[in-house]
């Protein structure tokens, strides 16, 4: 059952609030606005009103940044009759919201644990996907068909240590992609953390659901792995065309 509703929950204009204080926001502001009119749009963010020509670019560009720059720091799933659905809590800049199949955010929360206790109480029979006693025998099972093998749902299987995909259909494409950013970086002491995060963040906002595996939770392995999934073949292909285009 999906409740929908939580008395944590903020809207994007008291989001806005809190996002003006952070300094990345304000470097975003000024790359999008200019010097001319990044004042305005810093007072419409700490104000909370979106309203004007200034106010509803801002609304637009935070929307989009938060749907497409988010990173997941919680996730679970949600067990059904005969169906497991992913859920997850993901962060911008201090700002959170939850990300479930077919449910539409109610908003955001200004804390991690907010978020979280919304995502565990607001639908049945949910728990991490680190507790997910699938995942005791070692093997990473599919959220959505439950086999341990390859599936139309694997959307990409990256060794996160050494920087690399071994599997799903985006394998090759992501290794060119990497592949020609470290090439054209050109640089001895080029810092691969930041552009492969952004790659694995274009991943992730195309993807259902995530699993990690790593030497802690899996002993034997020598890498961390993770593992991203959509919920039908034809997503996985929609999710490969867009990727191929960015």
């Amino acid at each position: 059952m999906d409740n929908g509703f939580s008395r944590d929950c903020v809207n994007l204009a008291d989001a806005c609030k809190a996002l003006a204080k952070e300094k990345l926001i304000q470097g975003f502001l000024k790359k999008e606005f200019g010097n001319k009119n990044y004042l305005n749009a810093l007072e419409a963010m700490k104000s909370g009103k979106l309203t004007g020509d200034i106010g509803s670019t801002v609304h637009d560009l935070l929307i989009d940044a938060i749907a497409n720059q988010s990173t997941t720091v919680w996730s679970g799933l949600i067990q059904n009759e005969s169906d497991k659905w992913p859920v997850d809590v993901l962060e911008y800049h201090g700002v959170f919201w939850v990300k479930a199949l077919e449910s539409d955010p109610i908003g955001y929360f200004l804390d991690l644990d907010s978020a979280v206790s919304f995502a565990r109480s607001n639908w049945d029979n949910v728990y991490e996907t680190e507790k997910d006693p699938d995942l005791d025998d070692g093997e990473i099972h599919c959220p959505f068909c439950d086999t341990t093998d390859t599936c139309e749902h694997l959307l990409l299987v990256i060794d996160q240590t050494f920087r690399q995909a071994e599997g799903g259909v985006l394998y090759e494409a992501l290794n060119a992609k990497w592949s020609k950013i470290v090439e054209e970086a050109d640089d001895p002491n080029f810092d691969e953390h930041e552009p492969f995060d952004d790659l694995l963040q274009e991943v992730d906002s195309l993807s259902d659901a995530k699993l990690t595996a790593s030497p802690d939770s899996a002993p034997g392995m020598s890498s961390t792995y993770s593992y991203f999934y959509c919920s039908s073949k034809k997503k996985t292909m929609t999710a490969l065309k867009k990727f191929s285009i960015n």
